[in-house]
């Protein structure tokens, strides 16, 4: 492995762990401070412990990781519904994976590829092969609803069929498909006993 190869890999995990740190001072800095109480939870409840990360509680009882701010706000508008536990409870219930944009939200791509792709259900990427169907789909500005998706996330997403032309990629019933995280992860109620409650 060449000297630059490793500088390169040496930035991207800094460039990472950085942007990370970085998402989660902020994110503290927007919720209220809430006092813990016993879980009463429900599959849709915004949760968080004494640290600043807020997760999704699934119809799995498993809880869902917001990788970025960016994410999150595809799905809510701010932080007024997060309830705050404990962290024993917080660690009762396992991880079911991370959230990915909300599909037809806005389109993301990766700094190290210049494509650019249309969010799906499921975390479905489509790439938009032309600004024609961009511009068809997003509007004249669709450029500025474009996100970079940091590469460690990326793997997060599946790839789909491409989208040559607005036809390829209906926006409204992509985003009808999932209005919540539950129903765009396709998850369903877990046995009686399972979980956290």
């Amino acid at each position: 492995m060449t000297d630059a190869l490793r500088m390169v890999r040496k930035a991207f995990t800094v460039g990472v762990v950085v942007t990370t740190i970085a998402w989660s001072i902020g994110l503290a800095a927007f919720i209220v401070p809430l006092t813990a109480h016993a879980a009463t939870l429900t599959a849709g409840d915004l949760i968080k412990a004494s640290l600043p990360a807020v997760y999704y509680y699934g119809a799995d009882n498993k809880r869902y990781v917001f990788p970025n701010e960016k994410t999150y706000k595809t799905w809510y508008a701010d932080f007024s519904t997060v309830k705050t536990i404990t962290d024993a409870e917080l660690a009762a219930g396992g991880i079911g994976g991370n959230a990915t944009y909300r599909p037809a939200q806005r389109m993301v791509k990766i700094q190290t590829d210049p494509k650019v792709y249309a969010v799906g259900k499921g975390g479905t990427l489509r790439w938009v092969k032309t600004e024609a169907a961009a511009s068809a789909l997003y509007g004249a500005t669709w450029n500025t609803q474009v996100d970079d998706v940091p590469d460690a996330f990326f793997t997060n997403y599946t790839v789909g069929a491409d989208v040559n032309a607005v036809a390829d990629f209906d926006k409204a019933a992509e985003a009808a498909s999932a209005t919540t995280i539950n129903q765009d992860k396709g998850l369903s109620s877990a046995p009686a006993g399972v979980g956290t409650g």
